[in-house]
């Protein structure tokens, strides 16, 4: 988001991004798969958003805490249902095609990848690292959903900037 941050704010600036992307409906779901301060789960929070934790499970056992949020609580509850405690099966089919319909991934992208994972997309890089998936190379739903990412992005850049200002987060950093 913000360049030269250092990598504490540069996810704080990134969860602000999840979190609007969910406050206005473009994601049905998001997932911060890091720790977040309190004082980011607060404003997460007074974005109207539900908050879950869920546990996975790496192949080596070790546990992996995960933040889902959504204004639909429900499907935090279900999100969580189904994987809590799973085991991280990485590009498994159908832990893609489930994390597509969570997450709002076009689902022409999500077959696309667990075919050819990463296939060039001809998009221009500043507009694949808007999205939290990997854009198919001829999906027609992608250039739909970048206006909103760009436009989330932009809330959540001010937003972060303007809680920077005001000293709620980092007040190492300058406005």
């Amino acid at each position: 988001m913000i360049e030269s941050l250092s990598e504490s704010a540069s996810l704080e600036a990134d969860a602000l991004y999840l979190a609007i992307l969910a406050a206005r409906g473009v994601k049905p779901l998001s997932r911060l798969e890091y720790p977040v301060p309190p004082d980011v789960l607060l404003i997460l929070e007074s974005l109207g958003l539900a908050l879950g934790v869920v546990t996975r499970v790496a192949r080596n056992g070790a546990l992996c805490t995960h933040r889902v949020m959504s204004l639909n609580p429900g499907l935090v509850r279900q999100y969580l249902a189904e994987f809590d405690g799973a085991l991280l099966s990485g590009r498994a089919p159908s832990v893609v095609r489930a994390e597509a319909r969570y997450f709002g991934y076009p689902s022409c992208c999500a077959e696309s990848f667990i075919s050819e994972p990463y296939a060039p997309n001809g998009l221009p890089w500043a507009d694949q690292r808007l999205l939290f998936h990997h854009a198919c190379p001829a999906c027609a739903e992608t250039p739909v959903l970048l206006p909103l990412y760009r436009a989330a992005h932009a809330e959540a850049q001010a937003l972060f900037e303007s809680l920077i200002c005001a000293g709620v987060l980092d007040p190492s950093l300058s406005c």
